[in-house]
Formats: C-alpha cells, structure tokens, sequence
C-alpha cells in the first residue's frame, strides 16, 4: 500500500495504472503488427495481433504473478518485433514463388513463438544458475549500437508502415501520391512531434493522450475533406479492413508440416540474435527500474520469471515478451506499488482478444505509423545526436559502425562486427597495460631469513642476479608477449649485471589462457640458453595445470615455488654456497652487539649469568602463538622459523632464525600475547633470558640491562630501515 493512502484509494491508483498501462500494451502490439508482417502478408494482422494479444496476456500475467518487483508490467516487445519483422520479410521473399500466404504466416509466427521458448529457456537457465550478472559485461557501446541500429529497422518499419513500399525501392514519383502523401507525411509530423514533445516533457498519459488526440484528428480532417470510411479503405489509410474471424484459433505452430518445420530451422541464427536482444534489452529494463524505483531488484528472480512467461507464452503462439520500463514505471509514478497492474493490464489483452481484432480495423496507418517513428527516431537521436556529446570518439565509432552495418547488411552482422571490434579494441588497450606490477632485485629484496653481516655483505654484493618480475592482471598472448620482451631485454648478453635467477610471482594473476602458455615456453628456452635459473611462484591452481598441460611444469628446466619467501631462500643459497666467508659462524651477532654496549671491564660472562642454555629438538616450538611473553630467546646454534597462522589454517613464514639472532623480544617489551610461532627447523641450542631475569638485571645491574636494550634498539634499527627501503621501492 502506498504511503498515507487508504486501501480504497490504492486499489483505485493501481486499477488506473492497469488501465492505462493496458491501452499502451494494446496500441503497441497493434503497432508491431504493422512492423513484423510485410506487405505481402497484410492479410494475415488478425491472426499476427491475436499472437501478440495472447502473449502479451500472458506474459503480462505471469510477470505480474513472480517477479520481485510487484509493480512489474510485461509486454510483448519491439526489441525482438523488430528481427521477426526482418525475417518475416525474408521469410516471405524466399517462399513466395510457390508457397501460399496461409502457409508463409504460419511460418513465421511459428518462428515468432519458437522463438519465445528459445528465449524463455535461456532466461530461466540464466537465473537458475545465477549468471544474470554476465551478460553484463557484454560492452556498452555494442549495446548503444545494438539499440540505434534497432531503433533504424524500427524507423524504415515505418516507413514501410506509412508509405506501403521499402525505403530501398521506394521511388520520388511514388512518395508524391495525393492518397500516399495523406499517409507519410501526417505520420512523419506525427512521429516528430511526438518525440519533440516526449523529450521535453514526462508523463505516463502523454502518449495515450496524443495518440488518441491524433485518430481524433484524423477523422476530423477526413470528414473536412470528404474522405468516408470506404474511401479510407480503400486508400489504404486504415490498418483495416480485417477478413471476418471465426474467434480464436490454434498456434500456427499446429498446423505446420515437414517442410514448414525445415524453413523454421533454417532461422536458427535469427532465434540467437532475439535470444541475445532480448537477453541484454530485459537486464537494462530490470537496472532502469532498480534506479526509477530506488529498489533492489533480483535479477536472478526476474530471469526466471521471464523464462516461464516466455515458454508459456511460446506454447500458446505468442512472440517474446519482458518488462516494459516506462509501463512498470508507471505505477510508482501515479503512488501504486500493486501486483494488481500488471495483471489489468494482462486482462485488457485478453478481454481485446476475446472482443476480436475489428476495433483495430479503424485505427490510422499515419498514426501506428508515427508511433513507430517517434521510437525509432528517438533511439537514433540518443545514440548518434546525443552520443557525440557523452560518449568517448572510439565508443561513438562503433555505435555509428554497428548502425551502419544493421542498416545495410542486417542485426546480426551488425551485432557481431561490432563485438568484434569492441574486442580488438580491448586487445590492444589491454596489451598496452604493464603485466609487470613491480620489478626488483635481490639487493633490496630479501627473503625472510635472518643472515649474518658476512652472508648480508655477499647478498648486497651479487643480489642483483636475483630479478624478481611480480606480475598482475589476466595474462593472454598480448601482455605474456610483452613480458617475453621484456624477458628478452634482460638476459640481453650486453648488460654489465646478469640474471642469473629469475623469479616472476603470480600472487596477483588471477588467470592465464592457453595461447600466453607458448610464450611462457619460449621465455624458459631464453633462460636455459642465457644460463639464467627460472622460477615460478604463488601460481594459481588453473594456472598450473595449464602449465603441465603445455609441458611446462614438469620438463624439470623451471622451478616452481609455492611462496615468492621459499623462492628467494633457494636463489640466496646459491649464490651463497659460493662464498666461503657467508657459512661462517656469525661475526657479529647479538652477542657482538652486548658486549660492545657494555662498560669497559664488565666481561660478557657478568651478562651471560642470567641466561638458561636450553636445547629444543627438531619440530619442537620455542614459542606458541597467542601464548605468554614471558622471555626472549638467544639462538646460539641451530634454526627456528617463525610462523604466523590465520584463522583459516593457514600458514606463512614471516622470518626464519640462524645463529647469533634472537625471537620474542617485542613481545616481552609490549607485554603482548605471541603474534607468531617459532619452530626449530633441526636441534637447536639457544639461551633464555626470562621476564624475571631481565627484570632482576635492571634492579642489580643497571649497566647490563642498559647494554641489552641499546643492542635490541640497534637491531630493531636495522630492521626497520631496511623494511624502510623495501617500502619506497615497493611504492616508487
């Protein structure tokens, strides 16, 4: 109920919503029959408007009856009208030599409500699984494309409509007919003025109102020149004369034998581009609704929705149909939110179908005809008149391109030249883009081990043959190329410093496709060739099947690492196990570190009183995360890795220990709980100094105490002006 209405006052708003939203659904199905049948088959609008009449029932009713919105009105379309109306002409073209009209109509209103279901099972397979979202990553310039070149078929289906011959034959001599020009250019007037007025002002009953207003003034001027009813008839002004109707009868789809079934198949093609049409046309009608009613549609829900109203109407004979913005609109904007609107609305149709198609015999062709080319028109004028002032030059490119193609060759080309260059396009800007996020080297960018000064020294001296390549983004054969340039570039036998370890991170490539894969092959030739190690690390799963189905992966030429910190160890080892002063005890560790910062004469022994020795055994925790600070440990043989565990299980390696370093200082000083784990990786010897200790220290031995906290702040130092410099790499 709409806010501070009564019920009897709602139900009122909602009947004249109905109602109105009705005559529109009415007088738009009249119009697309004019557009749908060509001239060869005028005798076959009484059964093409019962199909649309009977759809647009049901299709009303059953989006009325499930769709997430309740103001929801549904319609047969002008969108998929607008195919038919281009098949239905080649349809005709094709069977006419020799086939009866009868059989030609059956024909393509089967095609019309084949198509229904096709489009039906598509929507409600999209919903069911949840893909509604998909669609709409088709670009958005295809889509402006798709709805100028539709609104062009709509404005030569006017003309059509209006003149009785095809813009492509039509002749001068032809147009300039006293009884031809009482059609077209009333309608042309008509159809301008319409738009004219639509673009400046909004309402729901402007355009009932003209509509009307303009049969009102038909006849008027009629009888003002002495033109009666049979005269009109006979000319050709109204939609009529209708042959007699003996009521309703079967879907077309009924009466068709072998050889109609094989001309239906033969529209396969045509039945994808309604699919994909509609498909596209109900997703902007649902987000236009969304945005004019400032609710939360669920797509999902409403492709569902539309998928059963289609098939049902699709089994009755009636062509595709989906929301009608500005008539789902319409309740919102008269304080009606009532499920009760679409289905009047749903009702008028099939209350007009049960009275039978004669009252449509007296409506105007310059009218039907107008209010097509106030619709085509209008989509011209948005996409190509508008659309130089909103969209970018490359955008507007192809809207122009795809109009031009729909124009001269038919939608589909003009749908799939446009996807075609839509996506050349996208190639080549996102070729463009960097698949390189950041480049580093073994200098500035270590693994997460603790190392003694000597082994620091050799690092700062050959880490520059580690180059470290972090890459980004979807990988294709555009940006794997550019990375195989740059690839190129750095084993160049030119350049003073060689790679010798070459590591490319995949933490942020979400996916690759299988034509990068024969350039990832030829960047491990160029590293076996230039004597350059090559490892890949953090990869995707996906990623790394597509590297063993290429060969990759299981050759043994390249490394593969599950963390970029496991990578980094292995190069820094190598390059290590050559220098002989890097694997010597620890020549200025902690230990170092205190007994410079004590008083002259204060011997080391003084300050190694207070510790505990303590060995721990291969896998054995020297501290728990989450537990107690209650010492900090001094590694004096051996290796501990710290660990940090997630909520999720999992785990990563924050620093691995080696002698002459320690653990758990920060968090004795913050007196916080462990924020990590560490594990001795193989027997381990280390000293413990307790909270007790150290605090018996600074009571007994101020000096001490003052020497172990200047050694800590010196290392804690070091560490942060190097994560310091890290830092301005990272982000320079």
């Amino acid at each position: 109920m709409a806010q501070g209405k009564t019920p009897a006052q709602s139900l009122f708003t909602s009947l004249s919503a109905g109602l109105i939203a009705g005559i529109r659904t009415i007088l738009g199905s009249a119009a697309m029959v004019a557009l749908i049948l060509p001239g060869s088959l005028s005798g076959g609008v009484p059964q093409t408007l019962q199909a649309l009449l009977l759809g647009g029932a049901v299709v009303g009713a059953v989006v009325a009856l499930l769709s997430s919105y309740p103001g929801s009105v549904a319609q047969v379309q002008d969108g998929p009208a607008v195919i038919l109306g281009v098949m239905a002409t080649s349809i005709s073209t094709s069977m006419e030599p020799t086939a009866a009209p009868e059989l030609i109509l059956a024909v393509v209103l089967t095609c019309a409500a084949v198509a229904s279901v096709a489009t039906g099972c598509v929507f409600w397979l999209l919903g069911r699984y949840r893909l509604g979202e998909l669609v709409r990553f088709i670009p958005f310039p295809v889509i402006g494309g798709f709805l100028a070149g539709s609104g062009l078929l709509i404005f030569m289906g006017a003309f059509r409509v209006l003149t009785g011959v095809g813009i492509a034959t039509v002749s001068w001599e032809a147009l300039t007919e006293p009884m031809r020009m009482l059609r077209w250019v009333p309608g042309l007037i008509l159809g301008f003025g319409m738009l004219a007025i639509l673009r400046r002002f909004s309402h729901v009953l402007l355009v009932p109102a003209m509509l009307f207003g303009a049969m009102l003034v038909f006849y008027i001027a009629g009888w003002a020149i002495g033109i009666d009813m049979r005269l009109a008839n006979a000319s050709g002004l109204l939609l009529g004369p209708f042959p007699d109707s003996t009521g309703l009868s079967w879907p077309a789809w009924t009466m068709l034998s072998g050889e109609g079934w094989r001309m239906v198949s033969a529209q396969i093609p045509t039945f994808a581009a309604i699919v994909l049409v509609s498909v596209v046309a109900l997703l902007l009608n649902a987000s236009g609704l969304e945005l004019g009613t400032r609710s939360d549609l669920d797509i999902n829900r409403e492709l569902r929705a539309n998928g059963v109203a289609n098939i049902a109407a699709g089994l009755v004979g009636g062509p595709v149909g989906y929301h009608a913005l500005s008539a789902s609109l319409l309740g919102a904007r008269m304080g009606a939110n009532s499920r009760l609107i679409g289905y009047v609305s749903a009702l008028m149709c099939a209350l007009v179908l049960v009275l039978g198609a004669s009252l449509f015999a007296y409506v105007p062709k310059a009218v039907l005809g107008g209010l097509l080319v106030s619709m085509g028109a209008g989509m011209l004028i948005e996409w190509l008149w508008d659309g130089w002032r909103t969209l970018p030059r490359q955008d507007y490119m192809i809207v122009v391109l795809i109009v031009g193609v729909i124009g001269s060759v038919g939608i589909l080309a003009g749908v799939a030249v446009g996807l075609a260059v839509a996506m050349a396009i996208f190639v080549l800007s996102y070729s463009r883009v960097r698949v390189i996020r950041q480049e580093l080297t073994g200098i500035e960018y270590r693994s997460n081990v603790d190392r003694s000064p000597a082994a620091l020294e050799v690092l700062r001296a050959r880490g520059a043959a580690i180059h470290v390549l972090k890459l980004e983004g979807f990988v294709f054969f555009g940006t794997a190329y550019s990375l195989l340039t740059h690839v190129q570039d750095l084993l160049d036998p030119k350049r003073t410093q060689k790679v010798r370890y070459l590591v490319l991170d995949f933490r942020d490539v979400p996916a690759s496709d299988s034509s990068a894969m024969s350039a990832f092959a030829k960047i491990v030739n160029y590293c076996e060739r230039a004597g350059c190690e090559l490892i890949f690390t953090r990869m995707k799963k996906a990623i790394v099947r597509q590297f063993k189905q290429a060969g990759i992966h299981t050759d043994g030429r390249a490394a593969f690492f599950s963390e970029l910190d496991f990578a980094l160890e292995y190069c820094e080892e190598k390059i290590l196990s050559g220098d002989a002063s890097s694997i010597l005890p620890v020549d200025y560790s902690i230990w170092d570190r205190i007994a410079q910062a004590l008083p002259a004469g204060v011997p080391m022994a003084s300050f190694m009183a207070y510790l505990e020795p303590r060995t721990y055994n291969e896998g054995e925790h020297l501290m728990e995360q989450g537990g107690p600070p209650t010492e900090i440990i001094f590694i004096e043989s051996g290796r501990v890795t710290v660990n940090l565990t997630f909520d999720d299980g999992r785990t990563i390696r924050l620093r691995s220990m080696t002698m002459g370093t320690m653990v758990g200082e920060i968090g004795l000083y913050l007196n916080q709980p462990r924020s990590a784990s560490a594990v001795a990786d193989h027997t381990t010897s280390a000293y413990i100094l307790t909270r007790e200790k150290l605090t018996e220290m600074e009571k007994r031995d101020p000096p001490l105490a003052n020497a172990l906290h200047y050694a800590i702040v010196a290392l804690l130092a070091e560490r942060l002006a190097g994560t310091n410099g890290l830092l301005q790499r990272l982000t320079g």
